[in-house]
């Protein structure tokens, strides 16, 4: 057989394994749907509070009330695609909540999700508008696929693996259950992985034509959409700007340059609000230095990256050391200069500042020592192992030249991780797990680069069992 049709061949190959994995996306999604409570289930989460300007927005049309003006820790970037794609499919805009409407919370104990969480404020979006927006977030999960699969090919993966990629995002923490919900974080997956793929597109992917203008100048509009999203969005500024410069040196400006223009435009929302958040959330997010926030973050890293730090000490390789051990000592230093108690939290005052924690690794070491010191140090234990694993998957970017694709993209994901690890040390207000979620969409691509088959599979099934847990606990 001829090289010609032995690569055509190949090329076929990739394209059903790629249309596979976005059958299964398809499978993942619909079934949670109608395989689970979900579609008998009142408002879930935050859905209670973020459907409130979507609903606004639809009951009421467009102004600057209802569009700018509104309370919410999430942006415009967030509500405005939810109502524009949700109006074209729901049938009553002025649908309101009855006497039947079913109970939302987990398990279905919450009866009175329905009313207006803050009295006299807008209600959240009646049933059949919710089932109507939370298609948008099931578009937004298997959409997700498509930037996905494209990175990964960019990257060398071929053939089943583009599988196991596509069955590894599906898996990230929390990620199939908030596609099934009305939250931020299925969206902002998928401008995420948007983002990554223009940047991968401006750096010139393979053999393939740098865009050295229209790069930069698409991946700021994408950011800056992000940006107005959720401020989560400002750690991959530096990621992608320090990955560029590992590729490029100084002619890597123009993403210097276009990754501070995406970050200035957040400005002008900023201060309509006077803050990072509507006014009436910023005692629940804001600035402030706390160091605690940054040892549970640590300790919530445990799960998606203690497995490059088994990996680097099983490997036959031993390189980047330092890496590790700054990562190991760092989460026992903050383990123990700055603990986190994971204690149980009642109810939630809007008039009052907030300092809560709370995710699996709380729950985790609650379960397994208790709500006091003994759960601080399983904490401060997750902590030096998450952070251990962020230092090994940097040690494994130095096998890689940053000029290849998958060298920038390993790049790209130690360092947004870095980096929004890092800018909780500024914030005060709440710390959940799910955050990590915001930095993690090339993670998939990262385990089947690094990591070897066995534990491959051994990751695959942990994050499995971990996502069983979250959809017997939230969506049955």
């Amino acid at each position: 057989m001829s090289r010609g049709l032995l690569d055509a061949d190949r090329a076929a190959r990739d394209r059903n394994w790629a249309m596979a994995s976005l059958l299964l996306l398809l499978l993942i999604a619909f079934g949670l749907r109608w395989g689970t409570e979900v579609g008998r289930r009142g408002p879930l989460f935050d859905e209670r509070w973020i459907t409130r300007p979507i609903a606004e927005l639809l009951r009421h049309g467009w102004s600057v009330e209802t569009a700018v003006d509104f309370q919410e820790t999430k942006g415009p970037g967030l509500i405005w695609p939810y109502a524009a794609v949700g109006g074209l499919l729901i049938e009553d805009p002025q649908e309101v909540a009855g006497a039947e409407a079913p109970p939302g919370g987990r398990q279905g104990r919450l009866p009175d999700v329905w009313k207006p969480p803050v009295e006299g404020g807008p209600a959240p979006a009646p049933p059949g508008m919710l089932a109507a927006l939370r298609l948008v977030s099931v578009l937004c999960f298997v959409l997700s696929g498509v930037p996905l699969l494209v990175l990964a090919a960019a990257c060398g993966i071929r053939g089943p693996p583009l599988f196991v990629v596509t069955l590894l995002l599906a898996l990230l923490p929390q990620e199939a259950i908030f596609g099934q919900l009305v939250m931020g974080e299925a969206s902002f997956v998928l401008l995420s992985l948007v983002l990554v793929a223009v940047v991968a597109w401006g750096m010139g992917v393979g053999n393939g034509t740098a865009h050295r203008v229209a790069g930069p100048v698409v991946a700021a509009v994408v950011l800056a959409v992000m940006l107005h999203s959720r401020p989560h969005a400002v750690a991959w500024a530096p990621a992608i700007c320090l990955a560029a410069f590992a590729r490029e040196s100084w002619r890597s400006w123009p993403w210097w340059v276009a990754m501070l223009c995406a970050g200035l435009l957040r400005i002008p929302l900023w201060m309509r609000w006077g803050g990072l958040v509507g006014s009436d959330f910023q005692n629940l997010h804001g600035l402030g230095i706390r160091l605690e926030s940054l040892t549970y973050l640590a300790a919530a890293m445990a799960l998606p990256l203690g497995v490059f730090l088994v990996a680097w000490l099983v490997g036959p390789c031993r390189r980047g050391a330092v890496w590790v051990a700054v990562g190991v000592g760092a989460g026992l230093v903050l383990g123990l200069i700055a603990p986190v108690m994971p204690s149980l939290h009642g109810g939630l005052d809007l008039a009052v500042q907030h300092d809560r924690y709370q995710g699996v690794a709380a729950t985790m070491a609650r379960g397994v020592a208790g709500p006091g010191r003994g759960g601080a140090a399983v904490i401060a234990f997750m902590a030096m192992v998450g952070l251990g694993g962020l230092g090994a998957l940097f040690a494994e970017t130095r096998r890689r030249s940053p000029r290849e694709v998958a060298g920038a993209i390993l790049r790209v994901q130690a360092w947004v991780l870095l980096a929004g690890w890092a800018l909780y040390a500024l914030t005060r207000g709440f710390v959940f797990d799910r955050y990590l979620l915001a930095w993690s969409a090339l993670l998939p691509i990262a385990w089947v680069l690094t990591l070897p088959r066995w534990l491959l599979g051994v990751q695959v099934a942990m994050l499995g069992g971990a996502a069983v847990w979250f959809i017997h606990t939230w969506l049955m």
